[in-house]
């Protein structure tokens, strides 16, 4: 039984988590504003623009990771659409948020624009050119762009995995999913009633065929650090819901990292962009896990700006259930998965748990063997299949040229649906 000051401890702690989410969001709010009366005027949508395709992004800068993953496949498309004669700018980005706007410049040439108020967004989406809209993520704000009817709506999420939120009942309402391969589409198909087959396309990842560089301080540290297999550490967030705690870095973090360093592993630690948004015990742990990386002679805190080049630098990857995961597969390396500790956590049976070695809670100190265990040669025939069933075919160029072609057939499709509607 909890005693009274243990109550009284609870309710302090839950009044200072409230507060914290509601200065959190108060102080966005009152800096989106600040920041929007800022912005030039071609920051709105444009008479002149004529985008045939474009992405719609509802949520806040500090889940732009999601966009940003997706940009380089929407400049390549763009590229494809130009050269079949649509047009100048054949792709536009359309935001809701002033921070996100100004963000996302900094990161792509294409055009990017901003409106919070409906008149924007009506202006954007009800252009003349328009004939599909991306979406990649399951934001309820996504909804306010669903009702214009004219262009095609595509839901791409921003990740392959088996996260509850991947077989949402949301995916009914968009005109097609583009699927990442066999694996989704089967996941979809057992659980949802109602989504027709012809409605999801598989594309694999296309950013994994995006050319991949290394930066110049992992190769500082690659020619500093004592020898040793490397790991790419890349753990999730707690989540938003008990169904959704798939993150265990505030339960095992230091131990994990500890244990492979001391067995004489190098580590990349790349952690969620959103870790410890919600849950302080995870901030925590974030902050204590990368001290211990930071001061360790084989650890490598890893803040570059994307997920790409550790694919060709480790040797190993240790992930929960995330998209890293899943795309770590089209390297056919060793994969060990952590299990969720907590119970609420939805986990499909059948899956990447049950197919990789799998870490189990409480059972930490195992992590090397886990390791060792999961790069022997009789692992090599599982991870070319898992491969091939989550992604497809992954040699180089095939899966971006998937998602052009898919995206070409939509923009068609759209355009003969419209001229038939015009002519009857």
């Amino acid at each position: 039984m909890i005693n009274l000051p243990d109550k009284v401890t609870q309710r302090a702690q839950k009044s200072f988590h409230l507060a914290r989410s509601a200065f959190r969001v108060g102080s966005n709010v009152f800096g989106g504003r600040i920041e929007e009366a800022r912005l030039p005027a071609d920051y709105s949508p444009q008479p002149t623009d004529d985008f045939v395709a474009a992405a719609y992004f509802s949520a806040e800068v500090d889940s732009a990771y999601q966009l940003e993953q997706w940009v380089w496949p929407f400049e390549q498309l763009a590229q494809q659409l130009r050269d079949a004669g649509y047009s100048h700018q054949p792709f536009g980005i359309i935001v809701r948020s002033a921070h996100v706007a100004k963000h996302l410049r900094s990161r792509t040439t294409l055009p990017v624009r901003f409106s919070r108020l409906t008149k924007g967004l009506d202006a954007f989406m009800s252009a003349p050119s328009l004939r599909v809209v991306f979406y990649v993520n399951q934001s309820t704000g996504n909804f306010q762009a669903l009702r214009f009817p004219k262009p095609a709506h595509v839901h791409l999420s921003h990740g392959e995995s088996e996260k509850v939120s991947m077989i949402s009942n949301q995916l009914k309402a968009y005109d097609y999913v583009f699927t990442a391969g066999r694996a989704a589409r089967n996941r979809i198909e057992q659980t949802l009633f109602g989504l027709d087959e012809d409605r999801m396309i598989d594309v694999g990842r296309p950013q994994l065929d995006r050319p991949r560089e290394v930066p110049q301080v992992w190769r500082d540290f690659d020619s500093d650090a004592p020898a040793g297999k490397t790991v790419f550490y890349a753990p999730t967030w707690e989540g938003d819901s008990p169904a959704m705690a798939y993150g265990t870095l505030a339960d095992n973090g230091r131990a994990l990292v500890t244990t492979m360093l001391d067995a004489g592993y190098r580590v990349i630690f790349r952690p969620h962009p959103r870790t410890g948004i919600l849950k302080s015990a995870f901030e925590r742990e974030l902050d204590a896990v990368q001290d211990i990386i930071r001061d360790h002679p084989r650890g490598f805190l890893d803040q570059t700006p994307d997920v790409s080049w550790q694919f060709e630098a480790a040797d190993l990857a240790l992930a929960e259930m995330s998209s890293v995961a899943f795309d770590w597969l089209a390297t056919r390396q060793p994969l060990v998965m952590i299990a969720p500790h907590n119970p609420a956590a939805e986990v499909l049976a059948g899956g990447l748990l049950d197919r990789c070695p799998l870490l189990e809670p409480g059972a930490e100190a195992g992590i090397a063997e886990l390791l060792r265990s999961a790069g022997t040669a009789d692992r090599e025939a599982e991870l070319e299949q898992m491969s091939f069933d989550y992604l497809g075919d992954t040699e180089p160029g095939t899966q971006l040229s998937r998602f052009v072609g898919a995206a070409e057939s939509v923009i068609g499709s759209r355009e003969a649906a419209m001229r038939s509607r015009r002519a009857a």
